[in-house]
């Protein structure tokens, strides 16, 4: 299988990007304290968000005549 070279930092790009928005965080509480709460987002509302979009996008195109 022959990949271009750029395909790795594209999906390593990808990965950092994504990491903190669905809950991945490598820091540690302190000992004693609780994790601080956080908002849960999840891949299949940001998949519904662009769908939206995308339709809405096609949705509002007219070809010139």
């Amino acid at each position: 299988m022959d990949l271009p070279v750029w395909i790795l930092p594209v999906v390593l790009v990808a990965i950092a990007v994504a990491a903190p928005r669905y809950g991945v965080d490598s820091r540690l509480p302190a000992p004693g304290e609780l994790a601080a709460p956080r908002s849960r987002h999840r891949v299949r509302d940001d998949i519904a968000a662009l769908l939206r979009t995308a339709l809405q996008i096609v949705r509002s195109y007219r070809p010139s005549a």
